[in-house]
């Protein structure tokens, strides 16, 4: 008589689990893999979207001077070139490929954040593959689902740049060897990413305090990265004063006159969730430096000063705007998600604040998506009824207002200025009595532009952003009254007629506009309308 089988209990495990063990075993052997699967997978949900207000305003740009138009004399723009000569590329890309535009800077933009972790892969030296996993796959969420809304800005290209060059700057510290090619290629990805902003480039200069604090004598501030930065920076410099002059002779005296005016109204305005999440994760790791004993020490250090230099940049331009924490928040996270995964003992206070700290940025993203989301609904009531190829105008003091529906839906655009910024500047001077002039002829000059442009390319349909009764009794002003007072612009609008368009005012062409005799070749009466 055969006895059954005997099973013997603790040993051996479940063919379930040995799978679980098998394929995370396999996920851990590759680590950048993982990461550059993270990053595919989420730009090509995201590729379904569109980009925010200011980005489609820089690829509109793009485009106008692909076509000839000459910026900051055909276009008034508040920032510098850079960035908006780096759309002209993403416009000729679009042209080849017959995509939009904002789809093929999205896909370049995670071409740009799979760069960005190749090179901090190779740059955080040697490290379990658990632990590098861990931290590539976090840090891949943060590169492109955490600006979610803001894909593309500045402040998220610089993110993307400031990763690597972090690493380069703490294996330098560390005294592990550099490629002389990869250190060159990371500097000057970098130097791209901070000549966005002059306000950038405390980031690279903290860095590079931190690194001679460490070094001393043996410090050398000529290395393949600084080379490749100073190259970058005088090309750029050089292209600015020959291609870009009238940055500095049309632009800078307005962003004096009347910039000021924009932005946070209180200091307190500025401690948005974003900035919060930064500052206490900011903290938390400089009171219990827990990356000390972690397995790179010098990476999450380089993050932090990373982190420390773009939250001074954020209160040093004190606007408010959810982009400008993008960098301090993504570095901040970053740095705490390398203390924690790279830290054999981590003390008890980082592991209850971590997961929350980790988490937040995601959500705060996720927050700002459908804050967006419903304020897109106002301007997407207003253009009801309208054809790619229609030309619509808007008017308001935000210059994000509108602007997504122009690349989502092909209107054509026909006014120099995104949005009137600077009438805060000058219905603030009118209510001290006017005490100067220059604001008040410089609100005469943009209302006689705004009908020049209107003349010459008379849009199907004007959508005014106005205060509600609750808005108008704190003070906001009225930007269509303003614009009314000039009989230039009251007699343009006897052409038009108001129509019932949800929450905004908008007002229909009705009887036929003459059109200028004379329009710059760039402007959209040149345009051939879309099919």
């Amino acid at each position: 008589m055969t006895s059954a089988p005997r099973i013997s209990h603790g040993q051996g495990s479940s063919p379930s689990a040995s799978r679980t063990k098998s394929l995370a075993a396999a996920v851990s052997a590759r680590p950048l893999a993982v990461a550059l699967l993270i990053v595919a997978a989420i730009i090509a949900v995201r590729a379904q979207g569109t980009v925010d207000a200011d980005v489609a305003w820089e690829l509109w740009i793009g485009h106008q001077l692909n076509r000839g138009a000459h910026l900051y004399r055909d276009i008034v723009e508040t920032n510098p070139p850079l960035w908006f000569w780096l759309a002209r590329p993403v416009d000729w890309l679009s042209q080849l490929s017959h995509l939009r535009s904002d789809h093929v800077l999205i896909a370049l933009m995670g071409l740009a954040a799979a760069l960005s972790l190749f090179a901090t892969d190779r740059m955080i030296g040697p490290m379990g593959p658990t632990r590098r996993t861990s931290f590539l796959a976090y840090a891949a969420l943060i590169l492109v689902a955490m600006p979610w809304v803001q894909i593309g800005q500045r402040e998220h290209i610089a993110l993307i740049a400031t990763l690597p060059y972090a690493a380069l700057i703490a294996a330098r510290r560390a005294g592990r060897p550099v490629p002389l090619i990869l250190a060159f290629s990371i500097g000057g990805g970098a130097a791209l990413g901070f000549a966005l902003k002059h306000y950038f480039l405390i980031v690279p200069l903290l860095l590079e305090v931190w690194l001679l604090a460490a070094q001393r004598r043996s410090w050398r501030p000529v290395r393949p990265e600084t080379a490749a930065m100073a190259a970058v920076g005088l090309a750029y410099a050089a292209a600015m004063l020959i291609f870009a002059h009238d940055y500095f002779t049309l632009v800078v005296p307005m962003l004096l006159l009347a910039y000021g005016a924009t932005g946070a109204k209180h200091f307190v305005d500025l401690f948005q969730p974003a900035v919060v999440t930064a500052l206490v994760s900011i903290v938390l790791l400089l009171a219990g430096r827990p990356w000390r004993r972690s397995e790179a020490p010098e990476l999450v250090s380089a993050l932090i000063v990373a982190a420390v230099g773009f939250t001074v940049i954020y209160f040093i331009q004190a606007k408010g705007w959810s982009y400008h924490a993008v960098p301090m928040l993504g570095c901040a996270a970053m740095a705490l998600a390398g203390a924690v995964a790279l830290d054999p003992d981590p003390r008890r206070l980082t592991i209850l604040a971590a997961p929350a700290l980790l988490c937040l940025p995601f959500t705060i993203a996720a927050q700002q998506a459908q804050r967006d989301a419903e304020s897109a609904h106002d301007v997407a009531d207003a253009v009801i009824g309208m054809r790619a190829g229609d030309t619509v105008g808007f008017l308001s003091a935000d210059p994000s207002f509108g602007w997504h529906v122009v690349l989502q839906r092909g209107y054509r655009f026909p006014l120099r200025y995104n949005g009137f910024w600077m009438m805060q500047a000058i219905v603030s001077n009118e209510l001290r009595g006017g005490g100067d002039p220059r604001l008040t002829q410089l609100g005469r000059r943009i209302v006689g532009e705004t009908v020049a442009d209107f003349e010459c390319t008379p849009p199907r349909r004007i959508i005014v952003a106005r205060p509600n009764p609750g808005q108008a009794r704190s003070g906001e002003f009225d930007l269509l009254a303003f614009f009314l007072r000039d009989p230039r612009f009251a007699r343009l609008m006897a052409h038009y007629r108001p129509v019932e368009r949800g929450k905004l005012e908008a007002f229909e062409l009705e009887s036929p506009l003459e059109r200028a005799r004379i329009c710059p070749r760039w402007s959209p009466a040149w345009e051939k309308p879309q099919p």
